[in-house]
């Protein structure tokens, strides 16, 4: 519930703004999730406490379709170059979590709301290829334990293909949200816990189209 109402209140917040700009953008896309391994230990809340000899291998997280929408509002044009107020938001449904080959022992949601700053290169032109950097807020929600909100780092690039369509056109991006890692359910009666700092790469390859206005 808190995902939803979290979006719902960006959505109201940022279409107003998107309306009266009239140079504005609204993208939507699909594609590939790759998330980087995660380095945990378990922390002993019992006596006498049984921890593997080698410790625990790396928790990997599986691969998963993203779906994401990008607003966007144009700030100033150089002609050459455009600079863009944008907000990504993103999500990766149910990623299954295990360590190595074993079976899943949870799953993992994630929602990266990130607002950014975009330059984008020939803006006029048919391929029109774009940077964007920015922050903001990653909710993780696994199946098995409380949900946790992280600071994220996003930074990513892409290209905007023109069309003869008027307001359609597509695009193909490559975003990376750079998150802590979440709370993780425990093994048994054993909890988890992960590194601290920002290390929890979140990769997202896609692509979509693009509404002009």
């Amino acid at each position: 519930m808190t995902k939803q109402v979290l979006v719902l209140m960006i959505l109201l917040c940022v279409a107003p703004v998107c309306l009266v700009a009239q140079k504005a953008d609204v993208a939507f896309v699909a594609g590939a999730s790759f998330t980087s391994d995660s380095n945990v230990r378990v922390v002993c809340t019992t006596s006498p406490c049984f921890i593997p000899v080698d410790g625990l291998p790396a928790l990997h997280s599986d691969h998963r379709v993203f779906l994401e929408g990008t607003f966007g509002v144009r700030l100033f044009d150089a002609k050459l170059a455009s600079v863009h107020l944008e907000l990504p938001i993103a999500g990766i449904p149910s990623q299954a979590l295990r360590f190595g080959g074993s079976s899943p022992f949870d799953h993992l949601s994630s929602l990266y709301v990130t607002p950014a700053i975009k330059v984008k290169f020939l803006p006029s032109a048919t391929f029109s290829p774009w940077g964007s950097v920015g922050g903001g807020v990653a909710h993780f929600s696994p199946d098995s334990a409380a949900s946790t909100n992280k600071g994220a780092l996003q930074f990513g690039g892409g290209v905007d293909i023109k069309t003869n369509i008027p307001l359609l056109g597509f695009r193909a991006e490559l975003r990376d949200f750079l998150t802590g890692d979440p709370h993780f359910a425990p093994i048994s009666t054993f909890p988890l816990t992960g590194e601290s700092g920002l290390h929890r790469h979140n990769v997202l390859l896609g692509g979509g189209i693009v509404l002009r206005f």
